[in-house]
């Protein structure tokens, strides 16, 4: 039997504590929910979301594309719940680039996301590649926060 570890959970936890974070200090108020195919209730000015949190951890040295695709099925669950609770649907994707020592966070309305990201056979496809997100960052609807330089200490307490 293999290694056996929560580290998935644990870091989808963190995205979405810090999704939490990045829209208190927007002035949401936030509620977690553990519901099909919403994270997160905010709420501004009387407006209601429903927040579906992806996270995505990279590490040192990785070879894997940051090219994502925004499934079909992901965006139909998030849109239900927040049809159902008359809500407006936010996609977040949170990136955590070792080599950049850096975390992404994207935030965008479903809606809009469905009618400006490129449609492919599963879903809709955006990339976070250097050479494309200059220009995926200057899209009206994508929402950016970023935390860079993080330092995590070395030493262990043993």
């Amino acid at each position: 039997m293999g290694k056996q570890t929560r580290a998935p959970k644990l870091m989808g936890d963190f995205g979405e504590g810090l999704v939490i974070y990045a829209l208190l200090m927007k002035g949401y108020e936030v509620a977690c929910v553990d519901h099909v195919g919403a994270d997160l209730i905010a709420e501004k000015h009387g407006r209601l979301f429903a927040v579906s949190v992806k996270t995505r951890l990279y590490k040192k040295g990785s070879k894997e594309s940051l090219a994502f695709l925004v499934e079909y099925d992901h965006i139909k669950k998030l849109e239900n719940f927040a049809t159902r609770f008359k809500m407006d649907a936010i996609f977040a994707q949170l990136l955590c680039l070792t080599d950049e020592r850096a975390l992404h966070l994207i935030m965008m309305p479903v809606a809009k996301l469905k009618k400006k990201l490129t449609k492919v056979k599963y879903g809709y496809r955006y990339s976070f590649s250097h050479r494309h997100r200059e220009n995926f960052l200057k899209l009206s609807f994508v929402d950016y926060s970023c935390w860079k330089d993080q330092r995590i200490g070395n030493k262990d307490f043993f």
